[in-house]
């Protein structure tokens, strides 16, 4: 009983973190993304002449046609279980960050002995180790992302997400739970051994600027466009800000079914890795210029209930790994093959 008490509260104190001030569902970024999107929707409809009064800007912030798709229903079902039923799950299985930096912290003593504080100035080692922190993250959501391109056996698990047909913020959390244990796992390795590396150089002032206990440059994001990664506002960044940053418009190229869109713009926040490793499109500022279309064209039947898009990807990705009548000579599966 006192195991399942602890399980509650687990999972209690992991969704509750979601909606809390510093969290992605707060009030604080959900209040200041709704601004941010009121202005654009003010700036686009003044270049166009077009009305821009309240009534205008609710039809245009949740049409119809999307809100009740069936697509949405599924992100809608998948939204719940991942950020609320299925937190302790992933709570128990996921890394610390904090164990990864004091291992790292440890390992540098033990080979380079200790190391006295860097004697800069504190919001010098703050500033630096909230970029670098930033593209730890970055990079390993990037990596992560990747590898389930890549890789057809983790593609399976991919899929599931790039199975939306429309665009909504919920759709953020339609994954499959073994590509989230991945991802939250690499992110905390990547981001627990950066500031290791950084506490070890720059002693207790090693620490991110932070509002509402979360980092500022990430609270900061998803403050303002990046709850709309996943929508139908299509807001493109060009020229040295689309290199730098992820848009809207990134993310939605990133979701098309066309050949030419994919494995690219694998970033979350920023584009800096993707413009590195040659995975970056800048998308148009018109999205009617493309067409874009969502999807990975498979039957919905596919994705219609939680238990197949939870099942299925184990089957197909061990029918990847062990194909049943290989031929010879032939090449190992691709994703999107």
């Amino acid at each position: 009983m006192e195991f399942l008490q602890r399980l509650a509260t687990v999972d209690f104190n992991y969704m509750v973190a979601n909606f809390r001030p510093g969290g992605p569902y707060g009030i604080p970024s959900l209040a200041c993304t709704l601004i941010v999107v009121w202005a654009y929707f003010v700036y686009r409809r003044s270049a166009t002449g077009r009305p821009a009064g309240l009534s205008h800007f609710v039809h245009w912030l949740f049409p119809k046609r999307i809100f009740f798709h069936r697509s949405t229903a599924m992100d809608l079902r998948l939204w719940l279980l991942n950020a609320t039923v299925l937190g302790f799950m992933y709570f128990f299985v996921a890394i610390s960050s904090k164990w990864i930096r004091d291992t790292t912290i440890g390992g540098l003593t033990l080979a380079f002995g200790e190391h006295a504080p860097t004697a800069w100035p504190v919001w010098l080692s703050m500033a630096l180790t909230s970029i670098l922190i930033l593209l730890a993250y970055e990079l390993a959501y990037w990596f992560g992302h990747f590898v389930f391109h890549k890789y057809a056996f983790l593609w399976e698990f991919h899929k599931v997400h790039h199975s939306a047909e429309v665009m909504t913020t919920l759709t953020e959390l339609r994954q499959h739970p073994i590509e989230i244990l991945a991802f939250v796992n690499l992110i905390a390795i990547s981001t627990g051994a950066t500031l290791g590396v950084l506490t070890y150089v720059f002693g207790p002032g090693a620490h991110s600027f932070t509002l509402f206990d979360a980092n500022l440059l990430l609270l900061g994001f998803l403050m303002t466009w990046g709850h709309l990664r996943h929508s139908h506002i299509w807001w493109s960044f060009t020229g040295v800000a689309g290199r730098l940053f992820q848009s809207p418009a990134h993310h939605q190229l990133h979701h098309s079914d066309h050949p030419d869109h994919w494995d690219k713009n694998l970033g979350f926040a920023l584009a800096v890795w993707d413009w590195l490793f040659g995975t970056l499109v800048i998308p148009p500022t018109d999205r009617k210029v493309l067409n874009v279309r969502f999807g990975v064209g498979e039957t919905h039947g596919d994705y219609d209930t939680v238990t197949r898009v939870f099942v299925r990807p184990f089957i197909r990705s061990a029918e990847q790994l062990l194909p049943a009548h290989p031929q010879p000579g032939a090449a190992a599966p691709t994703a999107r093959n």
